[in-house]
């Protein structure tokens, strides 16, 4: 049996407002992510979905609104605080242009994402070039965290390849364990399907669905492959030039006829 929810939600966003000059990209947007469950975020191109992720995860300082995190017993409103800190929190993301390190070795990319804990470990030089106790502890922690997320998205036999090097749905796989090597309460995928083909897309939604079983976290999805979404989602948010238009189950937002209208459009109105 899942462990029960906690009692309010991990994530409430509050009347979220981006504007860029005269145009106002997320307008007044809420809404909320539960722990342990996967969140999507759908709608038409320019719907405003990576603007709010952007805002989320800081690299954007939104124009007006909240982004309460629950962490650790706190509610933090993370909106406006630089992307370092938000990371710190918990909440980290991918994007949906690749980003990855393309000259380092895969092994390299995983372990570039535990700098947070072998920075201070290695004493920010000295102890790390010395090999000193503390900071040969940290490291073998770093190694066998990035084995194990090696193991979990079968990079293993392409552990010492550069990244650059690989095929593109590698690629999509190694960002995902780049960033879940940062143990996040939060993570947030930037369009993952993008680029796959069918076979890779129903691999991917598998490993976010075990991904979320099995370490017990949350994730927010924006993505426009509607057969991953409506497989793993437990709610969906649709929105539409900016704004949301509805919330709700796969099952429920399949049948919204707000939903039908932003993807498919007014229909036509009949000539007597």
């Amino acid at each position: 049996m899942d462990a029960p929810l906690s009692l309010s939600p991990l994530l409430t966003i509050d009347r979220l407002t981006m504007r860029f000059g005269g145009l106002t990209a997320v307008n007044a947007v809420s809404l909320q992510a539960q722990a342990r469950q996967i969140t999507a975020i759908i709608g038409p191109n320019g719907a405003g979905k990576t603007t709010l992720f952007n805002c989320l995860t800081g690299f954007y300082r939104p124009t007006a609104g909240t982004i309460r995190l629950q962490c650790q017993g706190e509610i933090i409103d993370v909106a406006g605080l630089p992307a370092y800190k938000i990371a710190r929190l918990g909440i980290a993301r991918t994007f949906q242009n690749i980003r990855l390190f393309s000259t380092m070795t895969v092994l390299e990319n995983l372990l570039v994402a535990e700098h947070r804990h072998l920075m201070p470990a290695s004493g920010y030089s000295f102890a790390g070039l010395l090999g000193l106790p503390n900071y040969r502890a940290a490291e073998k922690a770093a190694l066998e965290k990035a084995r194990l997320w090696l193991d979990r998205l079968m990079l293993v036999k392409v552990a010492d390849r550069l990244a650059g090097s690989l095929p593109y749905g590698m690629q999509r796989r190694l960002e995902i364990a780049r960033v879940m090597c940062t143990d996040p309460v939060l993570l947030c995928l930037d369009e993952p399907a993008a680029g796959l083909n069918p076979a890779e897309a129903i691999a991917l939604r598998e490993m976010i669905a075990k991904i979320r079983d099995e370490f017990q976290i949350a994730v927010l999805l924006v993505e426009h492959n509607m057969s991953v979404v409506m497989e793993i989602s437990d709610h969906i948010v649709v929105m539409d030039y900016g704004k949301h238009i509805a919330a709700g189950s796969p099952d429920a937002i399949r049948h919204d006829p707000a939903v039908i209208r932003a993807y498919l459009g007014e229909p036509e109105a009949q000539v007597a």
